[in-house]
């Protein structure tokens, strides 16, 4: 599900309107990778690239064993992907280690088929 919001400006004056617009240049938006489509922004913040999130449990079930099948796992790659280049300068792919739940949580799959030299790791970050 993807938000849009609406703004009446039928009873702004144009110092509101510019001030509007400097409020939305700082705003952040939420939205599924299928609402992403078509839209770019300076920075993208993919949350929980685990398995079983991207991708999903479906995907990699689909066979039934677990696995998942070639094609359902092809359509998740391609759903990363319009994720990953909604971004026009940054992209921020995160992971949990532990579930909620303290169970070990897995990185997804995807983010080993990234280039290293793409990459740079929290720990370089600091």
């Amino acid at each position: 599900t993807s938000t849009t919001h609406v703004r009446d400006t039928s009873a702004t004056r144009p110092e509101q309107d510019a001030a509007a617009e400097e409020a939305a240049r700082d705003a952040l938006t939420l939205c599924t990778i299928h609402g992403s489509k078509g839209l770019e922004w300076p920075t993208v913040l993919v949350v929980r690239m685990n398995e079983g999130e991207c991708p999903s449990s479906a995907a990699l079930t689909a066979d039934g064993g677990g696995g998942g099948t070639d094609e359902a796992l092809e359509d998740e790659r391609r759903l990363a992907y319009v994720a990953f280049s909604r971004a026009k300068a940054r992209l921020i792919l995160s992971f949990v280690a532990t579930e909620p739940s303290g169970a070990p949580a897995t990185p997804s799959r995807f983010l080993g088929e990234i280039p290293a030299a793409l990459t740079v790791r929290d720990s370089q970050l600091r």
